[in-house]
């Protein structure tokens, strides 16, 4: 079977333990004109390995590891000159905690003060004799700025250059915008009726000084959003943003070759109950589909998320969750954050729009600033940022990545109408509807919940504005509390036609679901009511002719499909017809 070190961010330790790598050290050579080089990524894209990468690559003390840590990869047969020839300083940002900006800022000094020390007693040999016995007799008196500043007065009295990497640079600054605390006192500072640096930017301050004098020729910085990049603009505007460069597309993530490279070392035999291609076409619907760059057709895979399917699948077949706890938790924090800058009420019409038009247009923002809230460009972009929405092969047009980002999508809109409009979900009642439906193809009691949900659960919900894609946020929101199915909106047939909801049985729960159901939804406000006829004559040819294409091109194995036409009425009154 194949070693998966699913969650090692260490590359090391990677290489020792002989796990699966997908090769990427070509991009190596590629980085290289680019000295101070900035680069975003949603979580969980492999950007933590990556860096212990490079400083595997260019730390002048692992010269001796090279072989054996690169060995059959193409950075070792095709070496630049920088190889193993840097100080390499590593900081990493994620562990910053505080009540308030005094204990943040100690957060902060102390954790670079971790890094600064490691990395005087890791060059001790190329370092003047007695600098790590000075800087412990003074680092308690030292912010972090002036633990920068040891560093470089240091290096300065030697020939050796700094590689700084930083990891998680925003990670802290996030955790403040999600609690809804001002974040400016970190990058300006008012005393005395003036202006002065805060503690944050004077540390920046310093590493562009650094990098100014020569003693820090390269960085590379990543996180999850440019949300710092403004205000650390007139103090270290040194970094070009490669985020988007389609030349670094690829350099995070799997592309679709890759993951066939991983699918080819699968053993044969595990495929016997889930074809070969149906495993890659499911890993394409739940895990692909990111696009970062304008100008190429590649998308990419979420490393992770292969990682863990891949992991569970050799061992026992397909996962009964598609997403793994740690990324599924990863991206309820982010949303703190996107509440936190947007307001919950203009991120839930947002997600509305998202999940009805399955696109949505804006002109992507570098830059954010903490001095007022986001607007339509900025909460748009921070989603594609965070991974939530990506580009499409159109310009300024941005689509939902893949099946897991929409079912995240349903779920918010689920817990919005759960908490925010004091909606009841009945889930006694969804598990036994699921269980007639997956088992026997039984319908009964889904008219029961519809009609209940709508004449009890939404009893006191205002119908004004009610239409087609309210029906749907309402169906698919009640259905997210289980996992036997997954469902599709929007879902593309030959010719341009859509099914509005498609129930795809979970493969993790194959022998146990039998149906699969196409839905089509239809409303009927107090102005149609004398069409109601025709409509419903309409939807029934519509729902027929959806049915024989699905059927046709995608019906799965061991799978009966029905087909169904849901209607409710201004009234509240609803109509479940079962078309085949």
């Amino acid at each position: 079977m194949l070693r998966i070190g699913y969650g090692e961010g260490n590359f090391e330790n990677l290489r020792k333990d002989k796990c699966l790598f997908i090769d990427k050290t070509h991009f190596i050579p590629k980085m290289e004109p680019i000295k101070k080089f900035f680069f975003i990524r949603p979580r969980r894209f492999g950007k933590s390995l990556w860096l212990s990468l490079l400083k595997s690559y260019y730390d002048i003390n692992a010269k001796d590891k090279f072989d054996t840590l690169f060995a059959d990869l193409y950075i070792q047969k095709n070496p630049t000159e920088l190889r193993n020839t840097y100080l390499t300083l590593y900081l990493n940002f994620s562990g910053i905690r505080g009540d308030d900006f005094s204990k943040l800022q100690k957060s902060f000094d102390y954790s670079v003060n971790l890094y600064v020390d490691s990395f005087i007693q890791s060059y001790k040999k190329f370092l003047p004799h007695d600098s790590l016995e000075r800087y412990r007799a003074i680092v308690g008196n030292l912010t972090a700025a002036d633990i920068v500043g040891f560093i470089l007065n240091e290096v300065e009295k030697t020939s050796y250059k700094i590689y700084v990497l930083i990891d998680e640079y925003d990670h802290f600054v996030n955790t403040l915008v999600a609690e809804g605390r001002d974040a400016t006192p970190l990058f300006i500072s008012r005393e005395s009726g003036g202006e002065r640096s805060g503690f944050v930017r004077h540390f920046y301050e310093k590493l562009k000084i650094g990098s100014d004098s020569g003693v820090m020729e390269r960085f590379f910085m990543t996180g999850v959003s440019p949300i710092m990049l403004d205000e650390l603009s007139s103090g270290f505007n040194i970094m070009t943003n490669m985020t988007t460069d389609k030349r670094f597309n690829e350099m995070l993530g799997f592309s679709r070759d890759e993951v066939n490279s991983i699918l080819d070392r699968i053993p044969p035999e595990k495929y016997e109950s889930n074809p070969r291609e149906q495993v890659l076409y499911d890993l394409q619907h739940y895990y692909d589909g990111y696009l970062f760059s304008p100008g190429t057709d590649t998308t990419l895979f979420n490393t992770d998320m292969v990682l863990y399917f891949v992991e569970k699948f050799q061992s026992y077949g397909y996962p009964e969750e598609i997403l793994d706890m740690n990324v599924k938790t990863d991206y309820e924090k982010l949303q703190g954050r996107i509440v936190g800058v947007s307001g919950r009420e203009e991120l839930q019409r947002t997600i509305e729009n998202i999940v009805n038009e399955n696109t949505i247009r804006f002109n992507l923002v570098e830059r954010f600033t903490f001095k007022h809230r986001f607007g339509h460009e900025e909460l748009n972009s921070l989603l594609f940022y965070l991974g939530l929405l990506t580009k499409s092969k159109k310009p300024f047009t941005y689509v939902v990545p893949n099946h897991v980002v929409r079912k995240l999508f349903w779920e918010y809109l689920q817990m919005f109408l759960r908490i925010e409009k004091n909606i009841a979900f009945d889930s006694v009642l969804l598990h036994d509807t699921i269980a007639d439906m997956a088992e026997s193809g039984k319908i009964e009691k889904l008219h029961i919940l519809i009609s209940e949900f709508y004449q009890k659960k939404l009893s006191n919900y205002d119908f004004s504005n009610h239409s087609e894609k309210h029906v749907k946020f309402m169906l698919v929101a009640y259905f997210t509390l289980s996992g036997i199915y997954n469902i599709i909106s929007e879902r593309e047939l030959p010719g341009g036609k859509r099914i509005d909801l498609l129930y795809e049985g979970n493969p993790a729960y194959d022998d146990y679901i039998k149906y699969n159901y196409i839905m089509e939804l239809k409303y009927i406000n107090k102005e149609k009511e004398s069409q109601g006829k025709e409509i419903r004559e309409k939807a029934i040819e519509q729902v027929k002719e959806y049915y024989n294409i699905y059927t046709e091109n995608f019906q799965r194995k061991n799978k009966k499909t029905k087909a169904l036409l849901i209607m409710v009425k201004y009234t509240k009154e609803s109509e479940l017809i079962e078309i085949v």
